[in-house]
């Protein structure tokens, strides 16, 4: 009924608005409407506000009486001069701006009234609020509609003592009197307010409107096409200017209108079609006349070693490369007729018909990505014939600045529409198939119905191309397991451990991850995430006086990238954390591989006063010879050792001979996984400086190990408080 209603006022309102010949009556009607409506704004909050000063000072006022009758009863109450003190109170009512004050003394429980007609000799009912404020101490109070009641503790002259407490009553006045007193005189002010703007609005509206008017007829002519429409480009004020400028602009529409189009539908280095034509030809075609009878085959081709080529030669010499093999795939797949009806590759704007060619389309997704769209006759006959003039396409070298360079193209394929309802859905289809050719060694054809029978990849291939999403949209984030001194039991630094906040599955643990991220190189990227997000976690807690120092694990895909060593410093230069708070920490298997290449590898990051690490001390075959002479700081003893503490004597010999030999070669240790306090103790006993794990706390959020840091005592922890008691799998709580 009442949207019916406003329905009815709006159609109302533009039928008079319609009616209202001019704009000048129209521009009074509009400043009137709005004076109007700011006017009754403006009433509507000032009444608020006067009624608001209104409570304030009735409060005021009581408290003021208040504390003055608390500041008159200390020596009658001290004194026990009771009469004296019921002659002042009597005197402080008879002003007329009280009703009722009162005093109470609780040691002879003695009320000292206002009322003439009572005595503090009878025995007069103590108010609740009275009794509330003797007991806290503090002022309380109660409002009603009729009056503001507030009581407050009476205190001896110190202040330290509470002789007893004093009670004030204050009416309120009429609230309809107070309310129409306000209304009246703001209601005044609008009156002649108003009466003043509608007169002021009709000058101004008569000199101003006109101008606007004529250059308002010239636009509707310039819209109706007529760009040679007069305009009142003579005035020399601001219509004057703004008529010229509307000129300008007018004139350079047509010539700006093709380079506009171009922009949007064309790729600029290339010259093909780019993502967002191919995505309204795609709909166009899948929702067209034969959209449920053709099927369309999306190709998605990624080039290989282009990022070899682009950080070699420059993005310079990349570009020209692109330019090149989009001009031999749009030969490749027969597109020249499109793109020269269209316009493409003319700068013509694509219209509705370039939309609906039938034939195949060729466009540049962006960075190494191309796109083709083609129809399926024959079956993947078709698509195979196109697939395989692509990849011959980039097989011969390419003549970019006098080199010679060659690429190659990794094509996935997905059928509309059964590999995907939707355009979103063959793209991201199309993706996943694509990086499985990838695997198979690059330059080679998959289809996504094809890679969809193996469980297994389809779910590995998904995970890689959700987490390379991931790495661009931040959606990696770092836990951090604190490390307790066994001595102390002080924490004396963090392990960053990675997690990943997948949009759809939820928080992830390495173990989801890392092994896809390890054989399709993305270990790089999110390592270097993983060491940025800590350093600057690190940073913000030294500058809040809580800095502790943090290690990081370092896979051997990292270690082995070129620059790893510079990269490292410039994050701690970038993040400002200090090079002696980081510990990377480096597997046993990985430091035995190529001691010789590691030493070479660290040396700079140990003289920049980075420590090092040998992690899951234990597992692996490491050599005596080397140990000695490898750059590390500290053992860190694998928790497979360390579980089986209270079980097996053989456990309790190694983790004493490691600890024994990281004694002798002067190397600290860091004892991982400890759940019990008879694991803590055997470790303390045995001379383990360090020792992380469950017993103290599971690995956490920053701002959750915040708070765990304020409030950790391992004086009062116990396996229930701690955590000790849970156990989980090592790999899902290991850092990139």
């Amino acid at each position: 009924m009442q949207g019916s209603f406003g329905t009815r006022a709006l159609a109302v309102g533009r039928l008079v608005w319609e009616w209202v010949p001019g704009l000048r009556t129209r521009f009074v009607l509009l400043i009137s409407g709005l004076f109007l409506a700011l006017t009754t704004v403006m009433i509507v909050v000032a009444s608020y506000l006067d009624l608001h000063d209104e409570e304030n000072r009735i409060i005021e006022h009581a408290r003021s009486v208040g504390a003055t009758v608390s500041r008159l009863a200390v020596p009658h109450l001290v004194n026990h001069h009771y009469l004296i003190l019921e002659q002042e109170l009597e005197s402080i009512a008879g002003s007329g701006t009280v009703d009722t004050v009162q005093v109470y003394d609780p040691n002879r429980e003695i009320t000292v009234d206002s009322d003439p007609q009572t005595s503090y000799f009878d025995d007069l009912p103590v108010d609740a609020l009275l009794l509330e404020a003797l007991t806290k101490g503090v002022e309380v109070s109660r409002n009603s509609a009729s009056d503001v009641t507030m009581a407050f503790p009476v205190r001896d002259v110190k202040g330290t003592v509470i002789l007893g407490a004093a009670f004030v009553s204050v009416p309120r006045p009429e609230a309809a009197g107070v309310i129409w007193t306000i209304w009246q005189r703001n209601a005044t002010i609008a009156l002649v307010l108003l009466g003043f703007c509608v007169p002021v609005a009709f000058h101004f509206g008569s000199g101003f409107l006109r101008p606007i008017k004529t250059l308002t007829q010239t636009a509707h002519s310039v819209s109706a096409g007529d760009f040679d429409a007069p305009f009142p480009v003579e005035r020399r004020d601001e219509i004057g200017v703004l008529a010229r400028a509307y000129q300008d602009m007018v004139r350079r529409v047509g010539d700006n209108l093709e380079q506009i189009h171009r922009l949007a539908y064309v790729d600029g280095v290339t010259g093909l079609p780019n993502r967002e034509f191919f995505r309204q030809h795609c709909l166009v075609r899948m929702e067209g006349e034969k959209a449920g009878t053709e099927k369309l085959a999306v190709l998605f081709v990624d080039l290989d070693r282009f990022k070899r080529v682009n950080d070699s030669y420059g993005h310079d010499c990349g570009d020209r490369l692109l330019r090149q093999i989009g001009e031999r795939f749009r030969s490749a797949v027969g597109a020249e007729e499109l793109c020269a009806s269209n316009g493409l590759s003319g700068g013509a704007t694509p219209t509705s018909m370039d939309m609906r060619q039938q034939g195949p389309t060729v466009a540049r997704l962006g960075g190494d990505e191309y796109a083709v769209l083609c129809p399926v006759v024959e079956g993947r006959a078709d698509v195979y014939t196109i697939a395989r003039a692509l990849i011959e396409a980039v097989e011969s070298p390419f003549d970019v600045n006098g080199l010679a360079l060659t690429v190659g193209a990794s094509i996935g394929v997905s059928i509309f529409p059964d590999d995907g309802a939707d355009l979103t859905a063959m793209l991201k289809n199309a993706d996943i198939a694509m990086y499985a050719a990838k695997r198979a060694g690059g330059n080679a054809l998959r289809f996504y119905a094809d890679i969809e029978s193996s469980v297994h990849t389809h779910e590995r291939l998904i995970v890689e191309a959700d987490l390379r999403q991931g790495l661009i949209d931040d959606q990696i984030t770092v836990f951090y397991q604190p490390k307790i001194d066994c001595c102390t039991s002080r924490v004396v630094g963090a392990e960053a451990l990675a997690r990943w906040q997948h949009p759809k599955r939820g928080l992830l643990g390495p173990g989801a991850f890392i092994d896809v991220a390890e054989e399709t190189g993305l270990i790089l990227p999110l390592g270097e995430t993983v060491l940025r997000l800590a350093c600057e976690q690190g940073q913000i807690w030294r500058e809040a006086g809580m800095g502790i120092p943090l290690a990081v694990n370092v896979s051997v895909r990292q270690l082995e990238q070129p620059g790893f060593t510079s990269r490292v410093l410039e994050i701690l230069e970038e993040t400002g954390f200090p090079a002696d708070h980081l510990e990377l920490e480096v597997t046993e298997t990985v430091a035995m591989a190529d001691p010789e290449t590691l030493h070479d590898t660290i040396r700079p990051l140990r003289e920049a006063g980075i420590r090092f690490a040998i992690d899951d001390f234990g597992t692996g075959y490491s050599s005596l010879a080397y140990l000695q002479r490898l750059p590390f700081d500290t053992f860190k003893i694998d928790r497979s050792f360390i579980s089986g503490l209270g079980e097996e004597e053989s456990n309790r010999l190694i983790v004493q001979t490691i600890l024994a030999m990281a004694q002798s070669l002067d190397f600290d240790v860091v004892a991982e996984g400890v759940e019990t306090l008879e694991q803590q103790q055997f470790l303390r006993d045995h001379g383990c400086g360090t020792a992380q794990g469950y017993l103290f706390g599971a690995p956490m959020p920053a701002n959750a190990f915040c708070e765990w840091r304020e409030t950790f005592s391992f004086d009062t922890c116990s396996p229930e408080t701690c955590g000790s008691g849970v156990r989980k799998p090592s790999k899902d709580f290991k850092a990139a």
